[in-house]
């Protein structure tokens, strides 16, 4: 796996995990003074994020800087990472509790699969022919 497609994901993780928190919010509290909320504390939600995010990302990192020589298939690699994503983002939710913690958690969730399996990666490894 390149190191564009991890920095790519944690960027477009990061970015896309309030968007989805506030349409959760949404369905389950309409009103437009908080979407307008939302939007004066996107920036910071973004910055706490990557903060909160950098353990996961590097432990990420390290372990596919040791595998990066082996033979395994994309799609395994893909659920790899972001299975690690997504055990990274529901522990640091976990440590950090709040009342919102689970839609946090939920709308990272989200974002990191659907951006995780959008992205295209490329890995070293070759498929080989079958005779």
């Amino acid at each position: 796996m390149n190191r564009n497609y991890i920095l790519g994901h944690w960027i477009l993780t990061l970015l896309s995990g309030p968007f989805i928190l506030i349409l959760i919010n949404q369905l389950s509290n309409s009103s437009f003074g908080n979407v307008l909320g939302f939007f004066q504390i996107y920036p910071l939600m973004v910055i706490i994020g990557f903060m909160f995010s950098i353990p996961t990302y590097l432990l990420l990192i390290f372990i596919f800087i040791c595998i990066e020589e082996k033979s395994i298939k994309n799609i395994y690699t893909k659920i790899f990472f972001i299975l690690t994503v997504v055990i990274g983002i529901w522990a640091t939710t976990a440590i950090i509790g709040g009342t919102i913690s689970d839609n946090i958690a939920i709308s990272y969730t989200i974002g990191a699969i659907i951006i995780g399996f959008f992205f295209k990666s490329k890995l070293k490894y070759e498929e080989k022919e079958i005779e």
